[in-house]
């Protein structure tokens, strides 16, 4: 009996939290949230963003979202929300129209800073710190969909660090918020009322919600936001390589596929083949993830590594310095699986081209894409193209692993581990 009254005070306690009100929270951060309208010079969408959250009600006016980081009259926004605007006005919650300024944008992940000049007080958002955020937890979106100022949705994390491959630093938040043309540049907040996230760009055929949407994490936000604010730029730092993801026994490492400085990939002691295993005593997650601390690291602090080299592994000290040049995202085209295909790797090759990889299979989860190109096999060059079933075979009959050295379609080189299977 006891059970069954703890059981139903569990239920109704959760029905009563699952039901609490959101308006306090509402109530709380709308002042901080501004609506943008932009008189544009031309007559057409920016070309960035496909799937862009501008709303243009006339051909000419759009519209679209943003808030106040501090009192100076600072509101980050979309960079695409204002990219070819004539005027940029802002009108606040309490009604007061401002003309705006832009101050820096940052084109590589689509922010934009814009300034006015305000009358009154103003009310700021406070950033969270988004790594915090759980899949699962509540968020609130504010914005201007569809030209309806001060539109408040709700919806949950449905995942973090999502890379949905439209820049080298994708590490979105997805939720399913109903978020639509409009929203462009509006915050995402927490159920503390603190700002988790930019609102970005929707996955949408008809250009309406279908609750798959995207937010740039506050955490990425605050460094783009404060060089934005000095500089007007955002500048980010490189360790001198270029890097790949692999998996040793399921732990994740970099690979150095490149040097894209010379100088500093000598003074920092790194080589193509060498393995990031660790920084700063933290294990690597993903690429993206690094790179995002690596961008932004903060020169004053040591920059500790856990490398790899030659079968030994070292801990050493390195630099970041500001990238010269910002790379461009790779763009790959699509293939369709073709030549012969090697069911226990779950590859089609054509020769050793890689032009299909099989759904699902291992090859595809440790990154494995069409262009690519097969050069070894456990450290042994492939001649003829009955190598690789002689491989596969010997791999299968001792239950071991093989190992691939490959080149991608930009030229990098890494490596892969795969366990071919005995189907």
């Amino acid at each position: 009996m006891f059970r069954k009254i703890f059981l139903l005070f569990v239920l109704l306690s959760f029905k009563a939290n699952a039901l609490e009100s959101f308006a306090p929270v509402v109530e709380k951060v709308m002042p901080s949230v501004v609506n943008i309208s932009t008189e544009m010079r031309e007559n057409e969408d920016s070309p960035q963003v496909e799937n862009s959250l501008v709303f243009s009600n006339d051909g000419h006016v759009s519209l679209g979202s943003g808030f106040f980081a501090d009192k100076e009259g600072y509101i980050l926004t979309n960079r695409h929300v204002i990219e070819k605007a004539k005027k940029i006005k802002v009108t606040t919650f309490g009604g007061q129209t401002y003309d705006a300024e832009m101050k820096g944008e940052d084109k590589i992940l689509d922010v934009a800073l814009i300034k006015i000049n305000p009358q009154t007080e103003i009310s700021i958002a406070e950033f969270a710190d988004s790594d915090e955020l759980k899949v699962g937890d509540w968020v609130v979106a504010i914005g201007n969909p569809f030209g309806l100022s001060n539109t408040v949705t709700l919806g949950i994390v449905s995942a973090k660090s999502r890379d949905i491959k439209e820049t080298l630093f994708d590490d979105y938040i997805q939720t399913d918020a109903p978020i639509n043309p409009g929203n462009s540049g509006g915050p995402m907040f927490n159920q503390k009322g603190e700002v988790v996230g930019l609102n970005t760009l929707i996955f949408s055929k008809q250009g309406n919600s279908l609750g798959v949407g995207f937010a740039i994490p506050s955490n990425q936000l605050k460094p783009i936001y404060q060089a934005l604010k000095q500089t007007g730029e955002a500048v980010r730092k490189s360790i001198g390589v270029g890097l790949k993801e692999s998996f040793d026994q399921d732990k994740k490492f970099l690979i150095v596929t490149e040097i894209s400085d010379s100088d500093l990939a000598k003074r920092n002691d790194l080589e193509t083949g060498d393995k990031i295993l660790a920084y700063n005593n933290k294990p690597i997650i993903t690429l993206q993830a690094f790179q995002n601390d690596i961008v932004w690291w903060n020169s004053d602090n040591p920059l500790q590594i856990t490398v790899e080299k030659n079968g030994e592994q070292l801990e050493r000290i390195i630099e970041a310095e500001p990238l010269q040049k910002m790379p461009e995202p790779e763009v790959r085209q699509a293939r369709k699986p073709e030549g012969v295909f090697y069911q226990q790797i779950g590859l089609y090759l054509d020769n050793f081209k890689i032009v299909g990889v099989e759904k699902q299979s291992e090859a595809e989860e440790k990154g494995i894409q069409a262009g690519d190109e097969l050069l070894r096999i456990n450290d042994h060059a492939l001649a003829q193209t009955t190598d690789l079933p002689f491989y596969i075979t010997e791999s299968i009959s001792e239950g071991k692993s093989m190992r691939l050295s490959l080149k991608d379609a930009n030229g990098m080189y890494y490596f892969v581990d795969l366990t071919p299977t005995g189907k």
